[in-house]
């Protein structure tokens, strides 16, 4: 078979004509995204303080939205995690856990008004 999908001669079967649930499994998503909902309503929820002008709440949403999504990854296992899975459990729990203190520290530190 070709790039573009053709044939080769001599060649009578396309790459999916061998197996007939390679196209269920090639159209069915590699990773589902799980949990990644958490994050979107946490962050939904600091976008609206950030609107309302109150940037130290703005930037305790993101560090708890952080945490949270560091507390899920560290207790649920890979299929439940989805989009949570970028990398290691460990490597994921402890970047997210450590932005979302540095994003909450940061927040606590700023001089407003």
């Amino acid at each position: 078979m070709t790039d573009d999908g053709d044939v080769l001669p001599g060649s009578e079967h396309g790459p999916l004509d061998d197996d007939p649930e390679a196209e269920r499994r090639a159209a069915a998503p590699r990773q589902p995204l799980g949990v990644w909902w958490v994050g979107v309503i946490g962050l939904a929820v600091a976008g609206v303080l950030l609107v309302t002008e109150n940037l130290r709440l703005y930037g305790y949403a993101v560090g708890a939205t952080m945490g949270v999504l560091a507390l899920l990854r560290a207790v649920l296992p890979d299929a439940r995690a989805g989009g949570l899975a970028v990398r290691g459990r460990w490597v994921d729990v402890t970047a997210m856990a450590l932005l979302g203190a540095a994003v909450a520290v940061l927040a606590s530190t700023l001089r407003l008004g």
